[in-house]
């Protein structure tokens, strides 16, 4: 398995560095991938992140304070960039084929996902990757209690 560190005894972390490759998506780089996995008792997989490079938004206003999450209607280059990753799916493909050339099953590729519209957030795509996070504290023998 590559790119996959054990950081403590109970810690392991996934790092893919892509910022000598071309991928980009809605013209957005997409510099890494990251994934976070601890085990206390239980296991918890923080969600996969793709992280590219947003344009800077600091001024960001969809008119709309009450929400938590951005307005999927807007037409802000950093909104339509975290849209091609959630809602088009414009990444998951390559993302599956750099898992796979990371050494990880195929089973557990298959089943990394878009998380939930709240959260995606401004430079970074969220995925749920359950499967990956147990294959990656088997590779270190990390016990765990198995994920429902």
């Amino acid at each position: 398995m590559q790119n996959v560190t054990k950081t403590s005894e109970k810690d392991v972390q996934l790092f893919v560095d892509l910022t000598d490759k071309d991928y980009t998506v809605n013209n957005a780089k997409v510099e890494s991938i990251s994934l976070g996995v601890t085990v206390d008792g239980e296991i918890y997989a923080g969600d996969l992140a793709v992280n590219w490079k947003a344009v800077d938004d600091s001024n960001y206003d969809d008119g709309n304070s009450t929400l938590l999450m951005r307005n999927i209607h807007d037409d802000n280059a950093n909104t339509q960039t975290m849209g091609a990753f959630y809602w088009d799916g414009e990444f998951t493909e390559t993302l599956h084929k750099i898992l796979s050339e990371c050494g990880f099953s195929k089973d557990a590729v298959a089943d990394v996902c878009t998380s939930e519209w709240g959260m995606q957030d401004v430079g970074r795509a969220s995925y749920d990757a359950f499967a990956l996070a147990e294959e990656m504290l088997q590779h270190f023998n990390i016990e765990y209690e198995e994920f429902v």
